[in-house]
């Protein structure tokens, strides 16, 4: 599970990044203390959810909701922050919930509780319908058939779309906008700069550091590296 934080004072960060960790210790746990700081990130990265403050300084957090919710809309928002005031108009945004500070760690076991079923839920329903993506060739754009894409991968600031017969295209976009797209085609983000086509998974290795990499069909000569807060929502793709 990706998470984010967004709090301008330290101490909140750190009281809230332990408590949710003890609920989660495998989450990857993204912090910023700023909206401007954060912003950037989601240029580059995705979370499943978003702890965010009210006051942040140059931007009220219900701003910064919105313009998430606009971005990635598959991204829960819990508010966390010490104002009373602004529960209303968090869930008109969609909130998952709302959090008051001090943190309470039964509250927020609860609240990632509801989380989690949240996710499973939107998982089952969303299904794994087979679609098809437009990608730029320069003098074109060709219609890909997404069950023929083996893995994307970030190279500098755009994507590299490697497909089963070997052909690849290179496209200005970003990875969060390819894995927002794809989550229902049975594709998984294994790390930050790669997605996969889970259909075309052969076998998890042993890697250097006691680490965990993939090898896919067609593409068996390389070995993409696995996340390590990836690999057991990974592992349990394939043991359900």
């Amino acid at each position: 599970m990706r998470i984010a934080i967004v709090d301008d004072e330290r101490p909140a960060r750190s009281e809230l990044r332990y408590l949710v960790s003890q609920c989660e210790p495998d989450a990857e746990i993204t912090e910023a203390e700023s909206s401007d700081e954060f912003l950037k990130l989601l240029k580059t990265d995705t979370f499943d959810v978003c702890f965010v403050d009210i006051n942040l300084g140059g931007m009220n957090g219900t701003t910064m909701a919105s313009m998430i919710k606009k971005q990635c809309p598959d991204t829960q928002i819990i508010f966390a922050t010490a104002f009373q005031d602004y529960a209303v108009k968090a869930f008109e945004i969609g909130a998952l919930d709302y959090l008051l500070k001090p943190f309470d760690y039964e509250r927020v076991r609860k609240t990632m509780e509801r989380l989690k079923e949240q996710m499973k839920e939107k998982r089952v329903s969303s299904g794994y319908d087979i679609n098809k993506i437009m990608v730029n060739t320069g003098a074109s754009f060709q219609v890909l058939d997404v069950a023929k894409i083996v893995y994307i991968e970030t190279e500098k600031r755009s994507c590299k779309i490697h497909m089963a017969d070997g052909s690849f295209y290179m496209q200005n976009e970003s990875l969060n906008n390819y894995e927002q797209h794809l989550k229902k085609c049975r594709f998984f983000r294994i790390h930050k700069s790669i997605l996969i086509n889970l259909d075309y998974v052969l076998e998890m290795q042993v890697s250097y550091n006691n680490g965990y990499s993939v090898k896919l069909k067609h593409y068996e000569s390389e070995s993409l590296p696995i996340g390590r807060s990836q690999i057991r929502e990974f592992r349990q793709i394939f043991e359900k």
